[in-house]
């Protein structure tokens, strides 16, 4: 009688490998597992491997398990674990993955399989390359400019990994920049100014010393003069729109796509505009006014556009959203994925491939209802 008729091992059997070590870091803490302890966890538990006690961290957030010959991030929390913008519940790790908790750019938990140690990971690894990007040794000037580039990124909700994708520069070129590490390119300065609204050479003005245009000092304009100014300004900008939409073609027409299209995008920048001067200025009706009138011309034009032949995923999203009732952080709920990969569909930005499956599943739903 063989083994398997009495349950007895097959020694001729090979046993399945084990997954190598784990290495963990996140929060300053560093923890290295071997798969024999079992699973690790991350939450706000006193009692959890690796503890925190951030608020919107649920008390067992994420679960480290090895599984077969590999680990498993399990999420087990309230606000989700992500990995490239996109919500999982589960993912397999890889060596030097990242994946962030709580929100698409949240508290980053970095992950090494194997040999690897926190010690040999370099931010800059991977796309670095000589056209974006020439090493310098760290001088105040670069630290300072850095710093004043990743302030104005993140107060126009700007991600890393978002630049690198729309070619502007790549993530690990940028975070050494932002460390003061690295001085980028001349090129990659101006198109870095281009997406942060800022003037020409104004980053290389910081570094020699001048203040960003975005420091309070040099905000000499009150607000109750600027106001007024920039409400103006809108209201005169929505008139050329209010033109260039009276002279759409029909929307049948082959050219309407492209001419309206163009107009949605001019929108966009309009909206920005005024929904920073808005910001920043509580308790200037004029503005808002203002930029409910930009809201409201980008919406009318956006359902117009979107029932067209060629409209897009992004745009269908949008109409979609409106005929449900669906705010934007609603369909990032439903979707998965973060605000801003909503809106970066919707503005027909390119999105990662999970991402984009995430948006196209999200929409066949809404389509159907």
């Amino acid at each position: 009688m063989d083994s398997a008729a009495t349950g007895a091992a097959n020694p001729d059997r090979p046993t399945p490998p084990a997954p190598p070590k784990l290495t963990v870091r996140c929060g300053g803490q560093i923890r290295s597992a071997d798969p024999a302890d079992g699973e690790l966890t991350i939450g706000r538990d006193p009692a959890s491997s690796i503890h925190f006690n951030f608020s919107w961290m649920s008390r067992t957030h994420v679960r480290l398990r090895p599984e077969g010959a590999t680990w498993v991030a399990i999420d087990s929390s309230r606000n989700g674990m992500f990995v490239d913008g996109v919500r999982h519940e589960s993912v397999p790790i890889a060596d030097r993955m990242t994946i962030k908790l709580g929100d698409a750019d949240g508290f980053a938990v970095d992950l090494f399989v194997g040999d690897d140690t926190p010690d040999d990971f370099d931010d800059d690894a991977g796309d670095r390359s000589e056209e974006t990007t020439s090493v310098e040794p760290v001088d105040p000037g670069i630290a300072r400019a850095g710093a004043a580039v990743a302030a104005r990124r993140r107060e126009l909700e700007l991600t890393q990994r978002g630049l690198a994708r729309d070619k502007i520069i790549n993530a690990g070129a940028l975070i050494a920049f932002e460390k003061g590490r690295s001085w980028p390119h001349e090129s990659t300065r101006t198109k870095l100014e281009q997406i942060l609204q800022w003037p020409p050479g104004t980053i290389s003005g910081i570094r020699q010393g001048a203040p960003a245009p975005d420091d309070e000092a040099t905000q000499v304009i009150s607000t109750s003069v600027a106001s007024p100014l920039i409400a103006q300004t809108i209201q005169l900008a929505l008139k050329s729109v209010d033109t260039a939409i009276e002279a759409l073609p029909d929307p049948a027409a082959p050219e309407y796509y492209a001419a309206a299209t163009g107009i949605l995008a001019d929108l966009r920048n309009l909206r920005a505009v005024a929904t920073e001067a808005a910001r920043n200025a509580p308790g200037a009706p004029a503005l808002v006014i203002a930029l409910g009138g930009v809201r409201r011309r980008y919406d009318d034009l956006m359902l117009k556009v979107a029932a067209t032949p060629k409209a897009s995923v992004g745009q269908r999203l949008f109409a979609a959203r409106h005929r449900t009732n669906l705010t934007e952080e609603d369909a990032a709920l439903a979707a998965g994925l973060s605000v801003n990969l909503i809106e970066a569909a919707e503005a027909d930005q390119p999105l990662p491939p999970l991402a984009e499956s995430a948006v196209a599943a999200l929409l066949a739903e809404l389509e159907a209802t």
